[in-house]
């Protein structure tokens, strides 16, 4: 990640984007790439979304996704790609520049029987 990247939304429009993930793929890291992380967005540029896993999202988590964020109070549209699904090219044009919005949740080690 370049160290200069930071992301072009307001504070309590990223505090909807974070709730949403949260809600529903909290198991799941999620970068923000494209123009609102470049510093080249304009006032209604869509916000993009990189679901990171190697494993595809299920359609149903898909589908959810977008109905949260399409009924949300966002001024403006997310899109969001799916790591898993994502070319080797794309991929890399990503990792230039991104911005980490949630880390995957770290389930918690059951202790072993001694």
């Amino acid at each position: 990640m370049t160290s200069f990247a930071q992301l072009d939304i307001k504070a309590e429009e990223l505090a909807i984007v974070k709730t949403i993930l949260q809600q529903l793929v909290p198991d799941y890291t999620v970068w923000a790439f494209g123009s609102r992380v470049k510093g080249k967005a304009k006032k209604y540029s869509d916000l993009d979304l990189a679901i990171i896993s190697e494993e595809p999202l299920d359609f149903l988590a898909r589908d959810r996704l977008k109905e949260a964020f399409s009924e949300s109070d966002l001024p403006w549209r997310v899109d969001l790609v799916d790591w898993a699904t994502t070319s080797e090219d794309f991929r890399e044009i990503i990792r230039k520049v991104y911005v980490v919005i949630q880390e995957k949740e770290k389930t918690a080690e059951k202790p072993t029987a001694l």
